[in-house]
């Protein structure tokens, strides 16, 4: 049941969405909660959530949908793992945190995202003769071995 009601609340936001730049981001469903995130490359506002989820409503009232889960529409939060291309896009520039399928951990400026993956620029400290020197390495990472993708914030 879970697959069909994602395809069910999938269908009913693109739906909405179609020729915005808004896009869809994930929608998680468990026995009692259907969260939808939502995201576009200036960021999502709280309006932009509020007429979602009454598209939402409107739309799959009569579906039996809401009889059993509470709705939350919202943007991803700064903790959340990136999930599709589109957030990748919006990020370049920004330092993240790639765990590899195999577990390995990569951390570097994202420079690229394209539909094959991602490419870093990873910094790394080296000590030699005990000068520190800092080597660049350009990686390119397919989403195919990409477990996940976190930014990282630094509040300096």
């Amino acid at each position: 049941m879970t697959d069909q009601l994602k395809e069910k609340v999938g269908q009913a936001i693109e739906q909405k969405i179609a020729g915005t730049e808004i896009f869809l981001v994930d929608i998680k469903a468990s026995p009692s909660k259907i969260i939808v995130l939502i995201d576009k490359p200036a960021g999502i506002t709280i309006s932009e959530c509020i007429a979602l989820t009454r598209h939402l409503h409107e739309v799959l009232e009569g579906s039996g949908i809401f009889e059993k889960h509470e709705l939350e529409v919202s943007s991803p939060g700064m903790e959340e793992p990136l999930k599709v291309l589109r957030q990748y896009e919006k990020r370049i520039g920004r330092e993240v945190r790639v765990l590899t399928s195999n577990g390995m951990v990569k951390t570097g400026v994202l420079k690229a995202a394209n539909p094959e993956g991602v490419e870093l620029e990873e910094r790394i400290e080296r000590k030699i003769d005990k000068k520190k020197t800092i080597e660049t390495n350009y990686l390119q990472i397919p989403f195919n071995q990409i477990k996940e993708t976190r930014v990282i914030f630094s509040f300096r």
